[in-house]
This record gives C-alpha cells, sequence and structure tokens, in this order.
C-alpha cells in the first residue's frame, strides 16, 4: 500500500509539471462542462443545413492534448475510436434518406443525401467531442484526484468513494479477466479466433470474473470497516488534490471563449 501511495504521488508530481495537466479537478470539470456547452452551441447551428462547426470544435480536442503534453494519449485514442466513427458515419450516410430526401452525391447504386450526411455529421463527431474531453480528463487527472477533490468541494465520503470504487473496479476486473484468460489457455480452453471460438470461450471466463468479483465485494466491504469508515467523524484523506495558481486563468480564458460563442450562435440564430 505504502509503495502505490509513493507511486501516485510520483506519478502526481510529474503530472503537476504542465500547467494544464496539473489544474485542480474541479476545475477541469468545469472546463469540461463550458465544452459541453460549446458542443450544444456547434449542433444549433447549421451551416448549408450541416453540423459543420462541429468538425473544427473537434480540432480543439488534440490541441487541449498538446497543451497539456498528452499526444500520445490523443493518438490512442484516436485508434481506440476512429473505426467505430467512421463506421457510424457510413452506415448514418447511406442508409438515411431524412423526410425530405435531398440527393447530395451519387456513384452507382450509392447515393448521399443531406438528411444522411446530417445524420452521420452530428453522431459521429459529437463522439469525438464528448469522448474525447472525458477521456483527456481522466488522462490528466487520477481517480483518486477526481474523488478527493469532490470530497473537499463538499461532497459526501460515501458518494466520493462510490465514484471511486467504480472506476477503480473497471481496472480490477480488465486485469482479472486476462488472468482468467491465462489460467483457461493453460487449462486447453480455446480464447482465441473466429466469432464462435470466443463465444465458446464466454461462459468459461465470465463466470469466475463474477464469482471473484462478488468475493471481492465482501472482502472490500470488511477493509473499510477496518478503516473506521462507517464512522460519523472528519475523514483524512491521504493524498488530497491541490491547486496549481493557474485555475482562474483556464477558467477566464474558458468563460470568454464560450461567451464569444453564444454571442455568435445568437446573432447567427436572429439575422
Amino acid at each position: 500500500m505504502q509503495m502505490e501511495g509513493l507511486m501516485y504521488r510520483e506519478q502526481l508530481m510529474e503530472k503537476k509539471k504542465n500547467k494544464i495537466a496539473g489544474l485542480y479537478p474541479m476545475c477541469k470539470i468545469e472546463m469540461l462542462g463550458l465544452y459541453v456547452i460549446l458542443i450544444i452551441l456547434a449542433n444549433i447551428i447549421q451551416i448549408c443545413q450541416l453540423p459543420l462547426l462541429l468538425i473544427p470544435l473537434s480540432l480543439c480536442i488534440p490541441l487541449i492534448f498538446a497543451l497539456s503534453g498528452q499526444l500520445k494519449d490523443y493518438l490512442s485514442f484516436i485508434k481506440m475510436v476512429s473505426f467505430l466513427v467512421c463506421f457510424l458515419f457510413v452506415i448514418q450516410a447511406f442508409l438515411i434518406k431524412g423526410a425530405q430526401p435531398v440527393l447530395v452525391w451519387q456513384w452507382k447504386f450509392l447515393h448521399i443525401y443531406l438528411g444522411g450526411l446530417d445524420k452521420g455529421l452530428t453522431l459521429s463527431f459529437n463522439i469525438l467531442n464528448f469522448a474525447g474531453i472525458f477521456y483527456w480528463l481522466f488522462k490528466t487527472s487520477a481517480y483518486q484526484e477526481i474523488s478527493a477533490a469532490m470530497e473537499q468541494s463538499g461532497l459526501h465520503h460515501k458518494a466520493a468513494y462510490v465514484f471511486l470504487s467504480t472506476f477503480k473496479m473497471i481496472d480490477v476486473m480488465k486485469q482479472n479477466t486476462y488472468k482468467i484468460m491465462d489460467a483457461q489457455r493453460a487449462r486447453g480452453v480455446e480464447t482465441e479466433g473466429n466469432i464462435f471460438v470466443r463465444a465458446k470461450a464466454f461462459v468459461p471466463i465470465i463466470i469466475p470474473l463474477v464469482v471473484n468479483a462478488m468475493l471481492e465485494v465482501g472482502e472490500r466491504a470488511l477493509t473499510l470497516e477496518s478503516k473506521a469508515f462507517s464512522v460519523k467523524c472528519r475523514k483524512t484523506i491521504m493524498i488530497p488534490a491541490t491547486r496549481n495558481g493557474y485555475e482562474k486563468r483556464a477558467l477566464i480564458v474558458s468563460a470568454v471563449i464560450v461567451l464569444s460563442a453564444t454571442g455568435g450562435a445568437i446573432l447567427w440564430l436572429v439575422r
């Protein structure tokens, strides 16, 4: 436990060297909320009956990652979502015609209508924007840091723990899945191959995973009771979230951008 705490502190100090990545987690959450407002505005404003502003807005995500010194993480994010985004765009663009079909492009039997293009752009770039900003938040702030910031901001310690344990459980179950798969391979169970082979291996993997998760719940409850988690008193935060002094500047810049975008959107709609 001490080694884990020391490693976490070293990672935290390394991240704090960057002014953007080292912002207070609640400040990042507020910036995330402001970015969501920009996404909503980009969906409202239609250029040539299309949400074209979503395209340049999505370029803000790699810019934020670059300013945070996490450009490699953005490339990993793009690799994860690129296939899904492209697949959804193609499906929406080629299969949806809209209430009043307006042909935009045609090649032999392939047709793209304005309604399908609108749906495709909206869905794909909304995924890029929403998923990208949340990915940035969790890549630049550890779960423990966000949970500590929430608790310091007045959130009940039980709610903060639920938030932390939910995300930690994802990592734990991921690690347990790999361990179970290795163990089942050693017993002769095939876990790699076509979809039918993977389907057969699903039951031998999922049952031990669920049973193990249920056993860990009891162990976790005993651990919490041994640390006086349910006692009504002021809780001690071992690794509190700290501010680096640039939070006000970041929020001011973000608020100015959002207010400018809001003003532009209003002028566009009333013109």
